[in-house]
C-alpha cells in the first residue's frame, strides 16, 4: 500500500530460495508470500493471500508495474553452484522457475547469486566452474522464459544482481551473459 507506483515501473521481491532436494526455486517465506491476511482477502480453501497477492491488486490497479521473484541474496545463495553444474539440474530449476512465475504471476525472474566461483556466506557451495555455469544458467532460464513467453504471448524478464567488485565480475563472463 506504500509503495510510490508513480515513481517505478519494476518491483523484484525478495526473495525466494532453492531447494536442496529438488534444485527447484521454492518460497523464500511461505506465511509472508502466500498466506499473510490482509484486509478484504478470502479464506476459502485455495485463496491466494499475503504479499504476493497484493502485489497482482496493485499490478491490476497500476498495469505498469512489472514484478520480478528475486531469487538467492546474501543468505539463500548457498545452492546456485549446484543448480548450476549441469544441463539438467539447469533445466530443473529453469523449468521451476517458470512454472513459479506463471502461478504467482510474476512478470520474470531476478537471479541474486552471492558468489559465483568465491565468496558469499559459509557453506555456500562454489567451484571454478561457476563462472561458465552462471551462463549456461542464465541461457537456459532466458530459453524457458521465452518459451512460456510464446505460450501465454509475455515478454518474461530476466535480470541479475551485480557487484562491480572487480572479484565479482573477474567470476561471471560479463561479455556474455547481456544477450540472455
Amino acid at each position: 500500500a506504500d509503495i510510490p507506483v508513480e515513481k517505478i515501473n519494476i518491483i523484484n521481491y525478495a526473495f525466494a530460495n532453492i531447494n536442496p532436494s529438488t534444485g527447484t526455486i521454492v518460497l523464500g517465506d511461505p506465511y509472508a508470500d502466500i498466506d499473510l491476511y490482509y484486509p478484504g482477502d478470502c479464506w476459502d480453501a485455495g485463496c491466494l493471500r499475503g504479499n504476493f497477492y497484493q502485489l497482482q491488486i496493485l499490478k491490476d490497479q497500476y498495469p505498469h508495474i512489472r514484478t520480478l521473484i528475486s531469487v538467492g541474496g546474501w543468505t539463500w545463495s548457498a545452492y546456485f553452484s549446484d543448480i548450476a553444474m549441469t544441463d539438467e539440474t539447469r533445466t530443473t530449476f529453469a523449468q521451476s522457475c517458470v512454472e513459479f512465475v506463471v502461478e504467482y504471476e510474476f512478470d520474470g525472474v531476478d537471479i541474486d547469486w552471492e558468489y559465483p566461483v568465491e565468496g558469499g556466506l559459509p557453506g555456500n557451495h562454489n567451484s571454478p566452474e561457476d563462472k561458465e555455469n552462471f551462463t549456461l544458467l542464465l541461457q537456459k532460464l532466458r530459453e524457458l522464459l521465452d518459451e512460456q513467453g510464446n505460450i501465454d504471448s509475455k515478454d518474461y524478464l530476466l535480470t541479475v544482481a551485480t557487484s562491480a567488485n572487480p572479484n565479482y565480475v573477474e567470476n561471471i563472463e560479463v561479455d556474455l551473459i547481456h544477450q540472455y
